[in-house]
C-alpha cells in the first residue's frame, strides 16, 4: 500500500521546509524558501496494488498573468523528490542574487 493511502504526511517529517496542501487525490507540497517550487505526491494504481509518485515542479511568472510550471523530476520515494526540490531552492536563490 502506497504512503498517500496510509495517510501520510510530509509536514510532519519536514513541516519547518514545506507547507502543505491536502485534497482527495493528491497532497502538494510547497517550499517555504520559494514557493513556486513544489512537490506533488500521488498514487498511482498497478497491477499489484498502488504506487506512490512524487513529482517535482517549479513555476516560472512571465508577468502578472501568465506563468509557466514545469516538471523538473518524478520519483517514486519522498526523500529524492525532497533533495531534487532542494537543488532548485539553491538554484533559483543563487539566480537571483546579485553579482
Amino acid at each position: 500500500m502506497s504512503l498517500f493511502r496510509q495517510g501520510w504526511k510530509a509536514e510532519d517529517y519536514f513541516g519547518s521546509d514545506l507547507t502543505a496542501h491536502h485534497m482527495n487525490t493528491r497532497s502538494v507540497y510547497r517550499f517555504k524558501e520559494n514557493s513556486d517550487i513544489a512537490i506533488t505526491h500521488s498514487a498511482k494504481y498497478v497491477d499489484d496494488g498502488t504506487v506512490d509518485v512524487f513529482a517535482v515542479s517549479v513555476t516560472e511568472h512571465i508577468n502578472s498573468r501568465h506563468s509557466v510550471t514545469k516538471t523538473v523530476g518524478i520519483f517514486d520515494n519522498f526523500l529524492d523528490a525532497y533533495y531534487c526540490g532542494m537543488q532548485c531552492v539553491n538554484n533559483l536563490n543563487s539566480d537571483l542574487i546579485p553579482n
